[in-house]
């Protein structure tokens, strides 16, 4: 497959590209890395996630912590990282990292990031790469031709070559792309097998900065005091202050023999152990317990996507939502090379079941699923040659099954306490396993000429809203974002949001009602393409009659469906259910008439009266269940050819300005 980079991300990659370079006899990951604006604006497109997992790393730590075991005396969780390694030899086929090289080297990755409950996983063998050029003067610049036939999406890829370099010239240890950009990683052999070099730039693929921040040439901004620990330096408050340590200012001990000093005047008394530090290979040994809190948040919220082809783990059920306080749920597995399986279904670290596709009775609450496999993928190789037989790959799922969460007709939200999209009852789902999914957000979004500037509550760069980030996901991928169990108990009412559609690259907007009893796709026609001139154009209000779903309870599933590009970022706000200002037959005259009825002659005349009307007034023609067959503009009295629909009961809707009104025909 060959790797075609977005536009917007072309030049933000070539000033994130971190490259390690080697001093004297041993090798130091000594890194160029300039952390730009826009890569910033990426991490924090996700940050409100990131602060929920971190949340959730602590608790998991702290449990450990207390009793020395996980819940239930458990095994600590682990989520399952896929790495396809790309082996690059001469032409001839000589030289090329050593097999039992790689091993160790995954190994140590393992013992390492066990701590931020990650492990990886050779996925699917190992590729050849025999290629002089690759091989002796791998330059930065040639990462696209290398790509272009040895890569798999959605995998870590790390290359293994003899030589790297970014600037001409200048012999490095490797590099790691990050934030939107291909999931690549380069090593110089030797490099990437000894010590932690390979962990500093995995550590780098899910979002540390090094400890002395993002700017390579000036001494950091962060404090020894700590006072701006969260915004200046690395962002993380558990490193100390670091002027970017290197072998000149720490001795064989591992001591720090500097006198730097930060604007305060205090001297600097930086962790020499870290591994993102520019300290002393022999030195660097862990990471900080908030470094690996934000590891394992980044995964969570933004590398979740990483999966192997042949070894995957997924599954669906018949429900995730439900409004009733009891439920049974059955599982599907779909993973992909799987041998056998455990689920913990309710999120307390008991395995629950082992068939492959069980059913569980929940009562009210919201739950985490994990399920772990087992595949006969080969993965190590013992030092007797013998391969290891069998491989387990876990992942949870986060907040997965929710039961019982209600609400009333009085909703009414804005989005502005959400922390993440994922709360107060409502759901953030990524259908197609992408990373397409809705987002909280304020301002304007990490992609640029797409998506709003501000909110439309509130109009200011504090409030928030819900969208799709179409960067970094796949065209035709689908997100839904789902409402909290919903109770419509009264007649006249109808939905409210707001929408932002602006892009060369928009996709679908859609609104779905789900019932206990039933599924209504499209209740209004679909909104397709951009619907905004300019960015800076306000949202458009959309208006959905419920009084068909009087004294039920529903869901309401905001469905997207990303276009042909990353300019296609889609955006909600307002939701609220209140008094639908339709005429009501009791106490009003219709202003909408239809004839002849039952239609005979396959022609539908529909006459409306109403003294609102403006050019954006509009029909439907669909089934009882919501279905749309037909819509068109309206001008006052139209004839319809409804002479194609199958015989039976219609509903012809009209929406004018605010005001919605509804009729039943017979075909």
């Amino acid at each position: 497959m060959k790797f075609c980079p977005n536009p917007k991300y072309i030049l933000f990659l070539l000033s994130i590209a971190f490259t390690c370079a080697i001093y004297g006899q041993e090798s130091v990951d000594f890194c160029g890395t300039e952390i730009t604006d826009a890569s910033l604006s990426y991490y924090k497109n996700f940050q409100d996630d990131i602060k929920q997992y971190e949340a959730e790393f602590i608790s998991i730590s702290q449990q450990i912590k207390k009793s020395g075991t996980y819940k239930n005396n458990a095994p600590k969780p682990l989520n399952s990282i896929p790495v396809k390694a790309h082996i690059i030899r001469s032409s001839s086929g000589q030289g090329g990292l050593e097999l039992n090289e790689l091993y160790t080297a995954i190994a140590d990755l393992n013992a390492i990031y066990a701590d931020a409950y990650m492990e990886f996983f050779l996925c699917d063998g190992i590729n050849y790469i025999n290629n002089d050029q690759f091989y002796h003067r791998f330059n930065r610049t040639d990462e696209a031709e290398l790509t272009a036939d040895n890569y798999v999406p959605g995998v870590i890829n790390i290359y293994f070559t003899n030589y790297v370099e970014v600037r001409t010239g200048v012999s490095l240890c490797g590099y790691s792309n990050t934030f939107g950009g291909s999931d690549v990683i380069v090593m110089k052999n030797g490099c990437g097998t000894n010590g932690t070099s390979l962990a500093h730039e995995i550590g780098h693929f899910f979002s540390l900065m090094h400890t002395h921040g993002r700017d390579n040439n000036r001494l950091t901004t962060e404090l020894v005091d700590g006072s701006n620990c969260d915004t200046d330096g690395d962002m993380i408050c558990d490193t100390p202050a670091d002027p970017k340590i290197g072998t000149h200012v720490v001795n064989d001990n591992c001591e720090y023999t500097g006198n730097a000093k930060d604007a305060n005047g205090d001297v600097f008394k930086p962790d020499t152990k870290n591994i993102m530090s520019y300290s002393r290979a022999s030195c660097k040994s862990y990471f900080s317990e908030q470094q690996l809190a934000r590891i394992y948040a980044f995964y969570k919220s933004a590398r979740h996507y990483l999966s192997c082809p042949s070894s995957n783990v997924d599954f669906t059920a018949d429900t995730f939502i439900a409004c009733e306080n009891e439920l049974t749920v059955n599982f599907t597995d779909l993973s992909v090379g799987a041998t056998s399986w455990q689920w913990d279904v309710d999120g307390d670290n008991i395995i629950d079941y082992t068939e492959q596709n069980p059913s569980h009775t929940y009562t009210k609450g919201i739950y985490d699923v994990t399920l772990t496999i087992s595949t006969s993928n080969k993965v190590f190789k013992n030092d007797d040659n013998t391969e290891d037989a069998v491989n387990t790959i876990s992942k949870t799922f986060s907040q997965i099954i929710k039961l019982g969460t209600q609400e009333d007709t009085s909703l009414n939200v804005d989005f502005d306490t959400f922390e993440f999209a994922s709360a107060e009852g409502w759901s953030a789902i990524d259908v197609s396993g992408n990373g397409f999914n809705w987002l909280v957000n304020n301002s304007e979004t990490v992609s640029t000429n797409t998506g709003p500037v501000l909110d439309k509550t509130t109009y200011n760069s504090s409030g928030r809203y819900i969208y799709t980030e179409a960067s970094g996901s796949q065209e035709g991928d689908i997100a839904e974002f789902v409402s909290p169990c919903i109770n419509i108990d009264e007649n006249n009412k109808q939905l409210s949001f707001f929408y932002h559609m602006f892009g060369d690259n928009i996709g679908e907007l859609h609104v779905d009602i789900e019932t206990p009893n039933d599924y209504f796709y499209d209740v209004i026609p679909a909104i397709i393409g951009a619907q905004q001139i300019n960015q800076t154009d306000d949202f458009i209000e959309q208006l959905v009659n419920l009084s068909r779903f009087n004294g039920q309870t529903i869901n309401i599933h905001f469905r997207a469906i990303r276009g042909n590009g990353w300019a296609g970022d889609i955006a909600i706000d307002g939701v609220t259910i209140k008094n639908s200002t339709a005429t009501n037959k009791s106490n009003a005259t219709s202003n909408l008439m239809l004839y002849p009825n039952p239609v005979t002659n396959g022609v539908l005349n529909i006459v409306t009266t109403s003294e609102k009307k403006n050019p954006d007034d509009y029909y439907t023609v669909s089934n009882l269940v919501g279905q749309v067959f037909l819509m068109g503009d309206v001008s006052g009295k139209d004839s319809i050819d409804v002479s194609k629909l199958p015989k039976g009961s219609y509903l012809v809707t009209i929406v004018s300005g605010n005001t919605v009104e509804v009729k039943q025909f017979i075909k």
